[in-house]
């Protein structure tokens, strides 16, 4: 999907996309947010005030994000597998799943800090509008 946006600010060395609700958005009422706009940090060169076009990558957003979540749930379920398997203490068993946890939530946080700078992972700006 491609959005316009402005421009408002940098963070982390990285321009800020102001870009209007989606009117699905506003029908839903899910998030409980009353903001009419939304702020999205994305790759590319632009400047304050500048009108871009943003290409964000729903499909594989929404692929990666459900992988994020259910990763750390199956590092808990083999951890805690493992431990009663070898282990003849619930406690112990208990500490091997939260560890098994601990290992996948690590991994997927070195992953995700490979992701924030891939390109097709990441909202990116592929046109900016020369009239303002």
């Amino acid at each position: 999907m491609i959005r316009t946006g402005v421009v408002v600010k940098f963070e982390k060395n990285r321009p800020m996309v102001c870009f209007d609700r989606l009117q699905a958005c506003e029908s839903c009422g899910q998030c409980f947010d009353s903001n009419k706009q939304t702020l999205v940090r994305v790759l590319g060169e632009a400047e304050i005030g500048d009108i871009v076009e943003v290409e964000l990558p729903d499909k594989k957003i929404l692929a990666l994000s459900a992988m994020m979540y259910i990763l750390p749930l199956v590092g808990l379920l083999i951890g805690l597998f493992l431990g009663n398997r070898f282990l003849a203490e619930e406690g112990l068993a208990f500490l091997t799943g939260l560890a098994g946890l601990g290992l996948c939530f690590l991994g997927v946080k070195i992953f995700d800090n490979w992701l924030q700078n891939q390109r097709r992972w990441q909202p990116h700006i592929v046109k900016i509008q020369t009239e303002h």
